[in-house]
């Protein structure tokens, strides 16, 4: 699990660095003819994936304690808080594309497409990690713990970037 969390922070530094060249050098922003991006949807997101980390460590807490079947219960919520964290970042892209702001509108709209699906790409990949969790969890074993914990820092991991994404993009 550390080389993967390594290699995604890697993979998510480069893109932010990149941005940071582009957005420093930018004489003004958004770029011309690019609307402020809409916000309903980053915060919505920004909540549930937040609310996801939590369940998610409840999830491991409570497997930790002995508590399976309370386990069970907050995995299968973190899965529902992860669906709809994707389903949120569908609905940006549909309010982008509304708005005007398209993949081939120039390198700004690129960045932001590039990002939010290089990140949702990584959250159903994690989604994946929550159902194999989930089944971990079925099986009552102390020696999944460490499956459960690894699936957890997946989770957080994506939680932090996200953080960035939605302060780096959206709000600055």
């Amino acid at each position: 699990m550390t080389v993967t969390l390594v290699s995604g922070a890697m993979l998510f530094i480069t893109l932010f660095m990149g941005y940071a060249v582009y957005r420093t050098n930018a004489p003004f922003w958004p770029p011309l003819n690019i609307d402020k991006v809409p916000l309903t949807w980053p915060w919505i997101s920004s909540m549930i994936i937040a609310l996801s980390s939590w369940t998610c460590f409840q999830a491991r807490t409570l497997a930790q304690r002995g508590e399976w079947k309370s386990a069970q219960l907050f995995s299968l919520f973190t899965i529902f808080c992860g669906l709809s964290f994707v389903g949120t970042q569908t609905l940006l892209w549909r309010d982008l594309k509304m708005s005007g702001i398209l993949v081939d509108s120039g390198v700004f709209a690129s960045i932001l497409y590039g990002f939010t699906w290089i990140h949702a790409l990584h959250m159903v990949l994690g989604l994946g990690g929550l159902v194999f969790l989930h089944l971990t969890l079925l099986q009552v074993d102390e020696k999944n713990l460490y499956k459960v914990m690894n699936v957890e820092r997946f989770w957080h991991f994506l939680g932090i970037v996200w953080a960035f994404m939605f302060a780096g993009l959206f709000l600055f």
